[in-house]
């Protein structure tokens, strides 16, 4: 008992200080391109450069934050409530529609393979779980890379798989993946959080369903959803 109660002790603690750094970070940021553009003597160019930089930030933090609160009312929860009936892949098309700019800017190709299927679930819940993994699908395929997604009926399950030819993870990332704040990206070059796969599983998890993850560095990574 006293090793457990360490452990979950140990895990706060990081939990904590994850949180505070990730939310630190834009917050410094934001704070020191305001004092630029409050000091003047910059040029147009810069001016703008520094803005564009602080409403970035900005939306960083209210994405954490959204997905911050996501995540504690999904771990709360057990019982999922105003379900519907909707079209999975209709809402799959629409999620990749919604992210066209970050896509379409990195000239990124879609491969779609995808059958007509009602499911039965909180439709705004499951929109999170295919937002978040295309984002990252984008975030890390090259330019004029290709990301493919398959939708279909196995074995009385709904399967859905996200692929893609970008950057892969190694070993201790993949196993790391789904944790709360871990980022395999350690250098920081990537924008990311480390909550959006939790948040992914949990609800998956939620549905009853399960996601497992195939990768290899410098290849390319492959997200496998099951839902009942």
């Amino acid at each position: 008992m006293a090793s457990d109660l360490d452990g979950i002790e140990m895990f706060r603690n990081d939990f904590i200080n994850n949180f505070s750094h990730e939310f630190k970070t834009p917050i410094v940021s934001i704070r020191g391109f305001a004092r630029q553009l409050q000091s003047g003597n910059l040029t147009q160019e810069q001016q703008k450069e520094y803005i564009d930089i602080i409403v970035e930030e900005s939306e960083r933090l209210s994405t954490m934050s959204q997905n911050v609160l996501l995540l504690t009312k999904l771990e709360n929860q057990s019982i999922v409530t105003e379900k519907t009936v909707f079209l999975l892949d209709e809402q799959i098309r629409h999620c990749i529609l919604l992210l066209e700019k970050s896509w379409s800017e990195k000239n990124i190709e879609f491969d779609i393979d995808m059958d007509e299927i009602e499911y039965t679930f909180n439709e705004e819940m499951m929109s999170h779980v295919w937002i978040n993994l295309l984002s990252n699908a984008i975030k890390f395929t090259h330019d004029y890379g290709k990301i493919k997604f398959t939708l279909k009926t196995v074995n009385n399950n709904t399967v859905a798989i996200i692929e893609d030819n970008g950057i892969g993870m190694d070993e201790k990332t993949k196993s790391r993946i789904f944790e709360k704040f871990y980022q395999g990206d350690t250098s920081h070059s990537t924008r990311g959080n480390g909550i959006g796969l939790n948040v992914v599983k949990c609800i998956v998890e939620l549905a009853g369903g399960s996601i497992n993850v195939e990768s290899v560095l410098g290849v390319g990574t492959k997200f496998v959803i099951t839902l009942p």
